[in-house]
């Protein structure tokens, strides 16, 4: 494992152009040791990357943070009598995909998600019909830096909520590894469920819009964020490179905007939904 000055554009949906001085790839936990002992060494704040579909970038570059981006034996499916141990670095589209085709019907709505693994426990990642990462995780893996060993918790202990976890709880203390999800619900018509899945997967792509973007920006509050949203949009100071989508107005869509532009659309939004709606929006986005 080398730690190396990184490109960031890429690692993140909503593509802004953005440069890490210290990047690496761990593949092992020895890896993961060797970074976290150089993070300390050298005054660096730790941020794992995962599909990067719920980051924005704010910054041009970074130098004051180690950007992680688990690989090797982070990225496993394995199957076993009465659970299914998955990676961190593993994406959860292909594990859905996976599971579906077991019959396990609870897992739909991982093939409906562009997350990886750790990014859904973090985040309780889910949908509003079809269930969320705490109906099925039995437990998962950590390396609690605070301890510096592999830990393993129950779905009880990784505090899961609304979009939010024990990894969110404790900030830059918890890095997800794997976790274990049950094999109930499992139904015998499996060409059925296959068949739903591509319906639902055709529904999402036909309602979400197109272009460069993070997905959801935020967090339903006592409204929809979208209908928040909706209600200021008029009014933002839109660049023009970035703004919500009039097909989902919850999304950001990127047309050549720098995180800063990104970033400022996010606050204001959330200024004039405070003093319009009296409410506080959350980001969904984890911002850098």
């Amino acid at each position: 494992m080398e730690i190396i000055e990184k490109d960031l554009t890429k690692l993140s949906t909503i593509r802004v152009k953005s440069l890490a001085k210290y990047f690496c790839e761990p593949t092992n936990v020895i890896d993961l040791k060797k970074a976290i002992e150089f993070s300390s060494k050298n005054n660096l704040e730790i941020e794992v990357l995962g599909n990067g579909s719920n980051i924005l970038f704010s910054k041009e570059v970074y130098k004051k943070k180690l950007f992680l981006k688990l690989k090797g034996d982070f990225h496993f499916f394995n199957e076993y009598e009465n659970f299914i141990e998955i990676g961190a670095a593993f994406y959860l589209k292909i594990a859905g995909k996976k599971m579906i085709k077991m019959g396990l019907k609870d897992y739909l709505f991982f093939h409906l998600i562009p997350a990886c693994i750790g990014g859904a426990i973090t985040q309780n990642a889910g949908t509003s019909c079809d269930g969320e990462i705490k109906d099925v995780c039995i437990s998962a893996k950590f390396f609690d830096i605070s301890r510096c060993k592999v830990i393993e918790l129950s779905n009880e202990e990784c505090l899961f909520g609304y979009r939010d976890s024990i990894v969110k709880k404790e900030k830059r203390r918890y890095i997800v590894l794997s976790a274990k999800f049950s094999k109930k619900n499992k139904v015998s018509d499996i060409k059925r469920l296959v068949h739903n899945c591509k319906v639902r997967m055709k529904e999402k792509v036909n309602r979400e819009p197109f272009g460069y973007s993070f997905g959801s920006t935020f967090i339903n509050n006592t409204l929809p964020a979208w209908q928040c949203v909706k209600e200021v949009k008029n009014n933002l100071n839109n660049s023009g490179k970035a703004f919500f989508s009039d097909k989902h107005a919850n999304w950001i869509i990127n047309q050549g905007a720098n995180g800063t532009d990104i970033f400022n659309l996010i606050k204001e939004t959330q200024n004039m939904v405070k003093s319009k709606l009296n409410l506080e929006l959350k980001t969904e986005v984890r911002i850098i």
